[in-house]
């Protein structure tokens, strides 16, 4: 999902509409209010902005300035901290558009909508799913992975 949204090929709107499918709703279905493409479904959108906010509080990082979803693939560069945070933020990174795409697919394909905090719940817990399952040493706590992603740092 990351890398065909980093090559604007993503069934968005906007795409379907430009490859000729006969689509007759073109507008976010988070906000309604501009049309659904790549960069506006997971930088412009407020669903997802709360999304990056609490992103951001959560993970205790620099705000996130991304204009387009390129910028979002390459937030960890443009943060000084090492090696494994940097790992750890891109993946929190990916983790989170998949989940924003995974609410949109709900809300599109089955008419479940899902918050900015429900998207969040799940970022958490594949998050630490993602890292648990990656850590070499299996000493990670959800408790405190809750609290802070950053802790084991």
């Amino acid at each position: 999902m990351a890398w065909k949204g980093n090559l604007d090929r993503l069934a968005i709107r906007v795409n379907l509409r430009r490859r000729k499918v006969d689509i007759t709703l073109v507008m976010c279905p988070f906000c309604d209010e501009y049309e659904e493409s790549v960069d506006h479904l997971f930088t412009a959108c407020t669903v997802a902005i709360r999304v990056w906010v609490a992103v951001i509080s959560w993970s205790n990082i620099p705000p996130i300035f991304a204009f387009e979803y390129k910028d979002l693939m390459d937030i960890q560069n443009s943060i000084q901290v090492g090696k494994k945070a940097k790992k750890i933020i891109l993946g929190l990174v990916i983790i989170s558009g998949w989940c924003v795409w995974k609410g949109r697919n709900e809300l599109v394909f089955n008419q479940i909508k899902r918050s900015s905090q429900d998207i969040m719940v799940e970022i958490k817990s594949r998050g630490y799913g993602w890292v648990k399952s990656r850590s070499s040493g299996k000493y990670i706590s959800w408790k405190e992975w809750c609290k802070y992603p950053m802790y084991m740092l």
